[in-house]
């Protein structure tokens, strides 16, 4: 139901504790305001994306992992226009990074480029993985296109386990490792 009142906000004690740590983390590089920027501007993407297809902001919550939108649409969006939204954010972070190499501005085009990337993976809590089921949802059965895209989001989480697990135990870097668990969970959960 359409109503005049602006979106549910929501922000989580585990994105303020996250925001302490990369704080903390980042040890004066810069990487934080970056990372920052480069978050908005792929939700900017995905809001305008929305708003071309008739959609508003329901819901934003900032959590541990990030920012999440929840639209609503007077209509229910068909695949393709779905597809849209969902990979309106990292094409924005994909041409701002590419903008930014270009200028030569290597810490800002790194974040950009690997968060735009990283959302591209055909894993269903991400928009690649969306985007993915979508588009075989358009082609083949619902149930099929849901078993596919899970697959294949097994397959892709899988290999960040092992390369996370290889990461924590050779580095003592465990940020992959944690990405790909709380991936498999949201995989699955799904």
């Amino acid at each position: 139901m359409w109503t005049t009142e602006g979106p549910e906000v929501r922000v989580t004690p585990g994105f303020l504790l996250l925001m302490a740590v990369l704080f903390w983390l980042d040890e004066g590089v810069g990487l934080l305001p970056w990372g920052v920027l480069a978050c908005l501007l792929h939700e900017a993407g995905h809001v305008a994306a929305a708003r071309l297809c008739g959609g508003r902001v329901e819901r934003f919550a900032l959590s541990a992992v990030g920012a999440e939108l929840t639209f609503d649409y007077l209509r229910p969006l068909p695949y393709g226009r779905d597809s849209l939204v969902a990979l309106a954010g990292p094409a924005v972070n994909l041409l701002t990074g590419g903008f930014a190499l270009m200028m030569r501005w290597y810490l800002p085009a790194a974040m950009s480029l690997g968060i735009g990337a990283f959302n591209l993976l055909p894993v269903r809590p991400l928009d690649g993985g969306r985007a993915l089921y979508d588009m075989l949802a358009g082609s083949l059965d619902a149930d099929w296109a849901e078993r596919v895209s899970t697959a294949a989001a097994g397959c892709v989480v899988g290999a960040l386990v092992g390369m996370g697990a290889v990461a924590a135990a050779r580095f003592a870097n465990v940020t992959l490792l944690l990405t790909a668990l709380w991936l498999l969970v949201k995989t699955f959960r799904s």
